[in-house]
């Protein structure tokens, strides 16, 4: 019986408290800069477009139909790189989370005691700092992280949670890979006689996958994008 008891999930509700809400919504500042994002990359071509358009395209007609139509063919390109851009800056945060991820794994594995009551009874170690670490982000950290969202940027969090999901994703599956750093992580802890806060990284690769799609995409748009910018200049000078 005892087994069955020290082998049973953690209950994670109790970890979901209004606290971490308010650590989590502290911790990420990307919607507030979403415009500044777009913004900024869109002036910069706005510029750009308006500098050649008045250097090289004499006529103020053509001028304007040049600038126009390059406009609306670009503005995919601007679209992807700024959603790159945004992506960039989004790590920083994410990184913030992935710290109050770990640190919410390690307290809740310091509560439930489960390792040293199965090796009291005898009993083949099942639940280790890697499990928890996993039920910690996907059953506390991801949907309070989705939640402050949905509250901060209403209707404008679907995107953003999307890409939550697949981070995560991306950690649970790192977290099994490498079950060897997770828990020297939580010895270090364990053995820190400071109170000082670690500054854990989280994995370029994990952005890298994501932005990949973006990246191709605005590889192969842009080059479509500088074929027809090109044919409109021979058209319009």
């Amino acid at each position: 019986m005892t087994h069955t008891k020290a082998t049973q999930r953690i209950d994670y509700s109790k970890y979901e408290v209004e606290e971490l809400a308010e650590t989590i919504s502290d911790a990420i500042f990307f919607p507030l800069y979403i415009g500044k994002v777009f913004g900024t990359v869109l002036l910069v071509f706005l510029i750009g477009l308006t500098a050649f358009t008045l250097w090289f395209i004499p006529n103020s007609f053509l001028s304007v139909v040049f600038w126009v139509f390059v406009f609306l063919v670009s503005l995919p390109s601007v679209v992807l790189f700024s959603v790159i851009r945004l992506f960039s800056t989004i790590q920083e945060d994410m990184e913030s989370v992935y710290e109050i991820t770990l640190q919410t794994a390690i307290n809740a594995y310091k509560d439930s005691g489960i390792l040293k009551q199965q090796r009291q009874d005898n009993a083949p170690i099942k639940t280790t700092f890697t499990d928890v670490f996993r039920g910690v982000a996907l059953f506390v950290i991801k949907p309070v992280l989705c939640s402050v969202l949905q509250k901060r940027i209403k209707f404008f969090s679907y995107p953003f949670i999307v890409v939550i999901n697949l981070i995560f994703k991306r950690l649970v599956v790192k977290s099994t890979k490498n079950k060897t750093d997770l828990e020297q992580l939580v010895a270090e802890d364990s053995d820190s006689s400071n109170n000082e806060p670690k500054n854990y990284k989280l994995s370029q690769a994990t952005f890298s996958v994501i932005k990949f799609p973006f990246r191709l995409a605005l590889i192969i748009y842009g080059f479509v994008n500088f074929c027809l910018a090109y044919l409109f200049y021979q058209l319009f000078s």
